[in-house]
């Protein structure tokens, strides 16, 4: 009799192992295949960065404008503002925008004059 409990507890565990298994769908070694590869091009990139090789393009990760790492921000002076106020003031009484709702319920903004609706640097309607 115990000959017969010792059987079925490995048949169980067998079989609740083959349960797992089937339940995994195989995305066990997906994920360890996915985990290897992602290690792999970390190493890659950190063995290009301790020789002094170029990285790829798809190992780049910083932000350079005008080949620096840092952006400078400078303040804007009082005239700047003011031309900038200035300028919006000219728009606004050029352009008229008003707000008008369409027959979908959608808000949208008409203006007075032709090509308001496009940026101070859009030149495609000049």
């Amino acid at each position: 009799m115990r000959v017969f409990i010792a059987i079925s507890i490995v048949v169980a565990s067998v079989s609740s192992a083959s349960a797992q298994f089937a339940m995994d769908h195989g995305h066990a070694a997906d994920a360890a295949q996915a985990a290897r590869a992602a290690r792999a091009a970390a190493d890659a990139k950190a063995a290009a960065i301790a020789s002094g090789a170029p990285l790829l393009p798809s190992q780049q990760t910083n932000f350079y404008v005008g080949s620096r790492g840092t952006v400078k921000i400078v303040p804007r002076t009082a005239e700047e503002l003011k031309a900038d106020e200035a300028a919006q003031a000219a728009w606004r009484e050029r352009c008229r925008p008003t707000v008008v709702e369409d027959r979908e319920g959608l808000r949208r903004v008409r203006y007075a004059e032709r090509d308001c609706d496009l940026s101070r640097f859009n030149t495609a309607g000049n």
